[in-house]
C-alpha cells in the first residue's frame, strides 16, 4: 500500500490540496459565507477536505489491488473510489458541523450523502488524472533517458536489455517480477526494489527464455522455484522464501512447464 502511486502522490497534491482550502474559506461556498468566519471556514475545509483526499486515496489503492477492478478505466475506478469515500465523508462532515457551527444528529446523514458522494467523485477523479498524468510523465522521462543512454552491447553472458533497470545493489540473480499498480517489483537472491515499468514492456525485454507469467501480476525466473503449496490456488515458493500464487489463467502453461510437479 505504501508504494501505491497515489500514496506517493501526497506531497505533489498537497499545495494544491491547501490552495483549494484557502479558496473554499475565502469564498465561501454552500453558504458556509454567512454561517461561519474566514478561521471557521478554513478549519472546516481543511479537515473536511483533508480526510476525504486521504481517504479518496485510500480508497484507490485499495481498488488497485483488486484485479478485475483495476482493468476499469481510470475514470471509473475513480469514481468509484470517491463514492466508497464519501460515506465515511459523509459521517465526518456530520461531526466538524457539529463542532464547529452547531450540533446536526447523524440521522441527517441520508440526506446529504448524494450531494457528498457527487462532489467527492468528481475529486476522486480528478486526483485520479492528476496520479495518471504525473505516471505518465515519469515514464515519459525514463524511456527518453533510456534512449539517450549510450548503446554498450548486451552485459556478459549475454543479459538481456532488462538487467539494465536493475540496481547494481540487487545482482544479477533474478528471481520473479511483481506489478503494483504501474510499478514493477523485482525481486532477486539479493532483495528487492521498485522501478517505473510496465509488466508487458519487462516481459518484452526479458523475451520468453528466462522465466513465465504465473499471474496477471507475477513474472517467475527459471530455476527460482523451490516448491510448491497445493490448496484451492497453487502457490510457487521460491529460493528466497517468497510465495508467487498461480491463476487459473496460467496454470496449464505452469503444469506443462512442470513447475507444480513434485
Amino acid at each position: 500500500m505504501r508504494e501505491s502511486p497515489y500514496f506517493k502522490s501526497i506531497p505533489y497534491g498537497l499545495p494544491w490540496m491547501l490552495g483549494l482550502v484557502i479558496v473554499m474559506a475565502v469564498t465561501g461556498p454552500f453558504g458556509s459565507y454567512w454561517s461561519m468566519g474566514f478561521t471557521t471556514r478554513f478549519l472546516y475545509f481543511a479537515s473536511t477536505g483533508g480526510l476525504m483526499w486521504l481517504q479518496v486515496i485510500t480508497c484507490a489503492a485499495l481498488l488497485g489491488r483488486a484485479e478485475a477492478i483495476d482493468r476499469w478505466p481510470i475514470v471509473a475506478r475513480m469514481a468509484l473510489a470517491g463514492l466508497l469515500a464519501s460515506v465515511p465523508g459523509t459521517l465526518e462532515i456530520v461531526v466538524v458541523h457539529s463542532w464547529l457551527v452547531r450540533p446536526i444528529p447523524f440521522s441527517a446523514a441520508p440526506a446529504i450523502f448524494p450531494e457528498v458522494a457527487f462532489l467527492t467523485a468528481v475529486i476522486s477523479v480528478v486526483v485520479g488524472l492528476f496520479v495518471e498524468q504525473r505516471l505518465h510523465a515519469v515514464a515519459d522521462a525514463e524511456r527518453a533517458r533510456v534512449a539517450a543512454a549510450p548503446e554498450s552491447g548486451p552485459p556478459a553472458g549475454g543479459a538481456p536489455d532488462f538487467f539494465r533497470r536493475v540496481p547494481p545493489a540487487l545482482g544479477r540473480d533474478l528471481l520473479a517480477l511483481e506489478m503494483e499498480d504501474h510499478y514493477l517489483r523485482i525481486h532477486t537472491a539479493l532483495g528487492s526494489d521498485l522501478i517505473l515499468l510496465r509488466l508487458r514492456d519487462a516481459l518484452a525485454e526479458l523475451g520468453p527464455t528466462r522465466g513465465r507469467q504465473v499471474h496477471r501480476s507475477w513474472w517467475v525466473a527459471e530455476g527460482a522455484v523451490k516448491s510448491v503449496e497445493r490448496g484451492p490456488r497453487s502457490i510457487l515458493v521460491l529460493r528466497n522464501g517468497l510465495r508467487v500464487p498461480v491463476s487459473k489463467r496460467f496454470r496449464e502453461q505452469v503444469e506443462e512447464a512442470g513447475w507444480l510437479a513434485g
